[in-house]
């Protein structure tokens, strides 16, 4: 066997230098299209894809100091384009992969599915439902934003709520845009609602400018969505321009074009209370002194009707006389017709001792029948008197308004029908102390 001692001969390491210093001077910076296989964060910081195709597959990194320049978040199974320059390990093993510079998924086309399906899976899990979502306070003590530090949107937001209705706010800067925005967001909310954050905010806004589909992209990750869903503290969400419509818009409690209109629907104008109040505070003594007046009136119009005690009291001692003259007639013309009885008995009586034994005999059992009698009438007619008494005094108006009856009159008349009343009739209710007007509405 020949043996071409002109072929050149290399050390491992050596040939691993020389092939790396080939593909990094023939390629430059390249861009490469493929799925997101695996997906690994290491403890450095650094992360490690696989990307594939339908029949290859490349090794890829994304180092740390470059993740928080990444428009997209890499996922497993998400389409991509990747620039970056290609590279080995020629200190270790003899492979290549490509350190990523930039990121962003095939196309607007597989950005928009990638959201819609996102859509998809959290609705089927009713985090989108109106009966999840919870009332905006009205006039809260204390607003929670959620933003950049920097940039016109959180001058907005203060403005325009200095300008309505001056409150607290609370302001927790995050970055809205890049690979760490969505969980910064997270833990924004998270921290709102820790047991030792004292004066917790009574509403929170999440809010940014506008931008592009992959500029908004942190706030169509599924993660922040359940966070939003699970928040005690009602979220308005202030996204982008009126025409951009994020994950978290939907599933927020209440959903605000831009993050001026945020602060509009989170506080009212003060200006505009002070109004409402005023005019309420006139109506209201509008009302009381109609009130006063009518009352009044109707106090007025009762006392007309009102008799004096002594009036009443005559009424009663006239009719108690009457009662008991008339009494004392009866009674009288009783004793009358017992004397002429007798007289006329007398006058019978023959002069026979016999006769007259029997009719002494017959005397004093008449004259014990007539006092029977008459005592008997007495007795009768005064359990007579005191039941009229007491029957007088128990149909009198008074004693059944102590009674806890009333009277209903309708035009002065006492109603005790059904069929005297009608719809819409007025009508006025007696009771003891004193007397309403009503109007029939219904006739059951």
């Amino acid at each position: 066997m020949t043996i071409n001692i002109n072929i050149p001969e290399y050390e491992v390491s050596q040939f691993n230098r020389l092939l790396k210093e080939v593909l990094e001077t023939n390629f430059d910076y390249v861009r490469i299209k493929g799925e997101i296989s695996e997906l690994k964060n290491a403890s450095s910081g650094h992360l490690y894809l696989t990307l594939k195709d339908h029949s290859s597959i490349l090794n890829a990194t994304i180092w740390k100091q470059k993740k928080n320049y990444l428009q997209v978040k890499p996922e497993i199974g998400m389409e991509v384009i990747i620039t970056g320059k290609i590279s080995t390990y020629a200190k270790s093993i003899s492979t290549y992969s490509i350190n990523i510079d930039k990121l962003e998924l095939a196309g607007q086309g597989a950005l928009l599915k990638l959201i819609e399906d996102r859509k998809k899976k959290l609705n089927e899990k009713g985090v989108f439902d109106d009966n999840h979502k919870k009332n905006i306070p009205y006039l809260p003590n204390k607003i929670g934003v959620i933003t950049s530090s920097t940039g016109s949107v959180i001058h907005d937001i203060i403005n325009r709520i200095k300008d309505r209705f001056p409150t607290n706010i609370d302001i927790w800067p995050v970055s809205v845009q890049g690979l760490n925005s969505a969980q910064e967001i997270i833990e924004a909310i998270h921290g709102f609602h820790r047991q030792d954050y004292k004066n917790k905010p009574d509403v929170i806004i999440i809010a940014r400018g506008g931008g592009s589909t992959e500029d908004l992209m942190a706030f169509n990750d599924e993660k922040l969505a359940l966070t939003v869903y699970n928040s005690i503290i009602p979220i308005i969400s202030a996204i982008g321009h009126e025409t951009d419509t994020t994950i978290i818009d939907l599933v927020s409690d209440l959903r605000a074009s831009t993050p001026t209109a945020a602060a509009e629907k989170v506080v009212p104008v003060r200006l505009q209370l002070f109004q409402i109040i005023f005019n309420l505070s006139k109506k209201l003594s509008y009302i009381l002194e109609s009130k006063h007046l009518n009352v009044n009136n109707k106090l007025f119009n009762l006392i007309k009707f009102l008799k004096a005690p002594n009036h009443i009291i005559n009424s009663y001692q006239n009719k108690f006389s009457f009662l008991r003259d008339n009494l004392f007639g009866k009674i009288e013309n009783i004793h009358k017709d017992k004397i002429h009885k007798l007289l006329h008995l007398s006058n019978l009586l023959r002069s026979p001792e016999k006769d007259r034994i029997f009719n002494r005999q017959s005397l004093k059992n008449l004259d014990k029948d007539l006092n029977t009698s008459f005592n008997g009438n007495i007795t009768f007619k005064k359990r007579e008197l005191i039941k009229l008494s007491r029957l007088l005094k128990s149909n009198s108006l008074y004693t059944n308004l102590e009674k806890g009856y009333s009277v209903v009159r309708k035009a002065k008349k006492i109603i005790n029908k059904e069929s005297q009343i009608n719809k819409n009739d007025s009508l006025n209710i007696q009771f003891l102390d004193k007397s309403v007007n009503i109007n029939i509405k219904k006739i059951n």
